[in-house]
């Protein structure tokens, strides 16, 4: 089957990880990036084919698959909704899902999420659009991911969980069976959630307690 082509947007750590992903995938040619960085820098061996006006600016461009390895929620939504304007198709945005993860026959994956190496979803799980489950990551039996959530390595979210838009789990977090997690609240880091957390907040501990609000745009990855 003739390979597609990619353009991947981002050319952080994050991207760098979901290179060696799409290599094994075997689905996609990646032309290059969609970056900050000088246009023919070559970065994970590949080249940054420019910034973002760059990509808008390209009819030849934006007909090309494309993925947004970019790990912080908001960067990747403002993204996101630039690249999808009027007039352009969101059928070409590709999952990047390793080979090593382990993805139940009835869960939904949605277009745009990357699923990382031994990353574990299962039976009747729904994963909205560019969301990332990362490396090791559990997400068990009848769970509801929203989209644009971030699953840190690591963590754990047991069966019949329920968590709002743009949402992040840290790394090894464990949030219990059924709880609710609003949009865009931030689970720090090794903690233990037992009870529902409201929107726009962060909380943190074991059990994890609201220590503060929070807005989309803050930064959780250093």
């Amino acid at each position: 089957m003739e390979k597609k082509e990619l353009i991947i947007f981002g050319a952080g750590g994050h991207a760098s990880k979901l290179i060696g992903i799409i290599e094994e995938q075997g689905h996609f040619n990646i032309l290059g990036y969609i970056s900050t960085e000088k246009p023919g820098t070559i970065l994970h061996n590949y080249p940054v084919l420019g910034d973002i006006e760059d990509y808008t600016g390209s009819t030849a461009l934006q007909e090309k698959y494309y993925h947004i390895a970019v790990g912080e929620n908001s960067v990747r939504h403002r993204i996101y909704q630039v690249v999808n304007s009027p007039g352009h198709s969101r059928e070409r945005l590709a999952a990047v899902i390793s080979s090593h993860s382990l993805i139940s026959p009835d869960a939904v994956v949605e277009r745009g999420t990357a699923v990382a190496h031994n990353a574990v979803i299962w039976n009747r799980v729904k994963i909205g659009i560019c969301c990332i489950i990362d490396t090791g990551a559990i997400v068990e039996h009848d769970a509801v991911i929203g989209d644009f959530v971030n699953i840190s390595p690591g963590a754990v979210i047991c069966g019949g969980v329920n968590i709002g838009w743009g949402a992040a789990v840290g790394a090894g977090a464990t949030i219990i069976e059924k709880v609710k997690i609003g949009e865009n609240t931030l689970v720090g880091a090794g903690s233990i959630v037992i009870n529902d957390i409201d929107a726009n907040v962060m909380a943190v501990g074991n059990p994890a307690r609201v220590v503060r609000k929070r807005k989309f745009t803050e930064t959780y990855l250093r």
